[in-house]
């Protein structure tokens, strides 16, 4: 992988925590999560149950999980049949993505890259599936790495945190949170970076999910589906919130 830039190793670094917590957990997935996202409702008020409704039919295809962590993603995707190869700079994430793969009996291709060099050749990948990674990224890197490595007209679905509302930004900023939770360099994307990226693809669907109470309900201890359910119903009938919105959904086609 060469030498990493001072970005890359901190979010190395991060991930070696991250990683050290998730150890201990259990790998083996219920199959009640594995079917919750295997057929989503379009309505769904969940942001990652849309990515996996946008998604469509994967079996066969071949899938990129661009940022795959400790693989709870790839799991999903390759109990929908696809062809996934997963591909991250943290070898603890890796590690636990291998495990958790082994116990629930599915396989995919798992190597330790950056998002700016997967290693797959030009026009290869039918999906690139980039669930909350952009934000850890330089935008304009992974952009051109995507671009290479998608035939045309692939399909691109991204998940990132928004934040186009200063002032829920200053008051987040307020919310202590345990520095080990990121990493000096990330931050909520704009609407105008997710057009950025979004440049060379035709957009076929976006959404947004997510006002600042859910966040506080959350923190609350508040986990009910009322509450996602009231958010969805907030952003569809009151179009100006989107602006407050802090998770940005976009199916995006290779021109």
């Amino acid at each position: 992988m060469g030498s990493l830039s001072s970005r890359d190793e901190s979010e190395v670094q991060r991930s070696a925590i991250d990683a050290s917590r998730r150890s201990s957990g259990s790998l083996l997935a219920p199959p009640n999560l594995v079917a919750r996202y295997a057929d989503p409702n379009p309505g769904t008020p969940h942001s990652l149950e849309y990515c996996f409704h946008l998604l469509g039919d994967v079996q066969g295809k071949e899938v990129l999980d661009l940022g795959c962590g400790a693989g709870e993603n790839t799991l999903l995707l390759a109990s929908r049949g696809a062809r996934v190869t997963s591909v991250d700079i943290s070898p603890d994430l890796i590690e636990i993505a291998r495990e958790r793969l082994a116990v629930n009996n599915l396989t995919a291709s798992l190597r330790v890259a950056s998002a700016y060099d997967t290693g797959m050749p030009d026009g290869s990948v039918d999906v690139v599936f980039c669930a909350a990674i952009l934000h850890h990224l330089e935008a304009e890197k992974a952009h051109g790495e995507v671009l290479r490595v998608l035939k045309p007209g692939g399909l691109l679905i991204l998940e990132e945190p928004v934040r186009d509302s200063r002032f829920y930004g200053f008051l987040r900023g307020l919310i202590p949170h345990s520095s080990h939770d990121n990493s000096e360099f990330e931050r909520p994307l704009t609407k105008q970076e997710m057009d950025s990226f979004s440049a060379g693809f035709q957009c076929e669907a976006k959404r947004r999910f997510r006002l600042p109470f859910v966040a506080l309900a959350r923190m609350a201890g508040y986990w009910k589906r009322s509450v996602y359910l009231a958010d969805r119903w907030a952003l569809r009938n009151i179009p100006a919130l989107e602006h407050f919105a802090t998770v940005e959904v976009r199916k995006l086609r290779r021109s």
